[in-house]
């Protein structure tokens, strides 16, 4: 027990408390619950419910919960179409739960995850009963004629539709603020319709059903906050259908980039099936792959998604990290339509050590029970390690762009990599530094003591036990391969 203890997973959870373990996520139920979550598996069994979305689940025989382990990832990190697939997959299943005779009781994005692209919800506590969720005393249902217009009004419209709506407006570093240092138990400002508005010359009630309008279906919209705010006088099934209606229609698909067209500009977007057409780079990358055979991969700063898909094509399971928000939308799609074994991530480099804390209300709730918590929302390091990490035309904005270490940049590399490390350096003389010095903010803190291919691999081999040398193109850049 003292292990699970370090793997605790923090919310709030009456009937029972959550733990991370290797290969699975096991959910310990409360002895006063136990009967009730034994009649919800069933339900759960007989309904199919796992092939409906629902993360697969067994029933111990000591009547605790083990759920499928998939990869832990966080809404605001969600490309903006995958978000969109998300909300409507959660409202779907208002409608699917609703044949059994069970309802959600909260309605958060953060109980969904994906695996590869397909979303999956993963809080099984969450299914109640519809006739019991009155009884949920921390929901305050009891002026509402349908309680789940009270989930409605209290989570779904606000924590889970209304950041797609800024999407929907391609305001998107807002929704992923309000996605995660101000979403649900966090403690940040709750988020608010008010922020919709205009600014405030047009805010009389005429300009804003017009501005509203102008956005997406504001009558739609205006209607749905009537029906929330009605406390269960409208028809829920309708008011679902109301949202996703408006849901679908909303274009959340982010502007073209200037990094969009990478792989074509630099002409390396070469069919994965011709690999005698590789450029040395790509040679060497595919090599690789076919070499280690890593069940798992992840692609730092992966663009588009070229190496991600040839990892994938060659059997690994792929998480793909990318910053620009165009590039990890388009990387999503193609992955959604020829359902590719990679899950595409809008993040960055910096953020793969960031976490985020629960309110003071949620990380007390557990100090009073004696027991310790993980962040709400853990760090990329810790959740998105895999058996093999790419770092592709990457370690050079990170050091001269941004002014990081080659130290810095190895500690948190050496993390993520359980097995091995391909790492591309790019030499000063590169052209790409010769030509645009500017876009190198750093350049002139760093000199060859502390960036040279020799420093790079003097640091590496800190952390790795060997090294292979491998051509890239141009020969400005080399292939670094690390292995423990």
């Amino acid at each position: 027990m003292e292990t699970l203890q370090h793997t605790r997973l923090l919310g709030f959870d009456d009937g029972g408390e959550v733990f991370e373990l290797p290969d699975v996520i096991y959910r310990r139920i409360g002895e006063q619950h136990k009967q009730g979550v034994a009649g919800l598996h069933r339900l759960y069994e007989v309904h199919g419910f796992a092939a409906k979305g629902i993360v697969e689940t067994t029933l111990r025989a000591d009547g605790d919960l083990e759920h499928k382990k998939l990869v832990t990832s966080y809404p605001y990190e969600w490309p903006a179409n995958m978000y969109k697939d998300a909300v409507l997959f959660h409202l779907g299943l208002f409608g699917e739960l609703d044949r059994a005779g069970l309802t959600l009781k909260d309605g958060l994005p953060n109980n969904i995850v994906f695996d590869r692209t397909a979303p999956v919800f993963v809080d099984f506590l969450s299914l109640v009963p519809l006739d019991a969720l009155k009884d949920e005393q921390w929901l305050e249902a009891g002026g509402y004629a349908d309680a789940r217009f009270a989930v409605l009004a209290k989570m779904l419209l606000p924590f889970l539709v209304l950041p797609l709506l800024f999407m929907g407006r391609h305001q998107f570093g807002l929704a992923r603020d309000l996605l995660s240092s101000r979403s649900c138990n966090t403690g940040g400002k709750p988020p608010s319709w008010r922020e919709l508005l205009p600014p405030p010359r047009g805010r009389r009630l005429g300009a804003l059903k017009r501005y509203l309008h102008s956005l997406f279906d504001g009558a739609a919209l205006l209607n749905i906050r009537r029906a929330a705010k009605s406390r269960g006088g409208s028809d829920f099934g309708r008011t679902i259908d109301a949202i996703t209606g408006l849901v679908r229609s909303l274009d959340v698909t982010p502007p073209i980039s200037a990094y969009s067209s990478y792989y074509d500009e630099k002409k390396e977007a070469h069919a994965l099936g011709d690999p005698a057409s590789f450029l040395p780079k790509q040679k060497a990358v595919h090599g690789i792959l076919g070499e280690k055979r890593p069940r798992s991969v992840l692609d730092l700063g992966a663009n588009t998604g070229w190496y991600s898909v040839l990892a994938a094509s060659l059997g690994a399971s792929v998480i793909a990290l990318e910053e620009d928000e165009s590039c990890v939308d388009i990387l999503y799609a193609r992955a959604k339509k020829q359902n590719l074994s990679i899950l595409p991530l809008k993040a960055s480099f910096s953020d793969l050590t960031k976490e985020i804390h629960g309110a003071d209300r949620l990380t007390e709730a557990y100090a009073d029970r004696g027991v310790g918590t993980n962040p709400l929302y853990r760090s990329g390091v810790e959740r998105l390690g895999a058996d093999l990490v790419l770092v592709l035309g990457l370690v050079h904005h990170l050091v001269l762009g941004e002014g990081r270490s080659i130290e810095d940049v190895f500690s948190v590399l050496a993390k993520l990599a359980a097995k091995t490390l391909v790492l591309e350096f790019i030499a000063f003389d590169d052209d790409r530094i010769r030509e645009s010095p500017d876009f190198f903010p750093s350049l002139r803190k760093f000199h060859p003591s502390n960036y040279s291919i020799e420093k790079t691999m003097e640091v590496g081999c800190r952390h790795f036990s060997s090294v292979e040398v491998l051509a890239s193109h141009p020969a400005t850049r080399t292939i670094l391969v690390f292995d423990k």
